[in-house]
């Protein structure tokens, strides 16, 4: 299974989902800045993204998108 993905500049927001993502067992990364999300989709993409919309730039919207192509192109 691919990882959940979570994406925010908050730390209190990522260690929220990593509560809550380890104890249901659902394997996942954590990324403090788009950039950093961005430079891994070129080796890997999620199961699942879940990312702050509103982050300075690169904005969530741009890993959302980038994400989208890249499950697209490897169909």
């Amino acid at each position: 299974m691919k990882p959940v993905w979570v994406i925010d500049d908050d730390r209190s927001i990522r260690w929220v989902f990593e509560k809550a993502l380890t104890r249901e067992g659902i394997p996942f990364k954590t990324f403090g800045v788009a950039q950093e999300a961005l430079a891994e989709l070129e080796r890997d993409a999620p199961q699942v993204l879940v990312s702050d919309i509103r982050m300075p730039a690169p904005r969530g919207w741009s890993c959302c998108r980038a994400s989208r192509r890249s499950t697209r192109s490897s169909r």
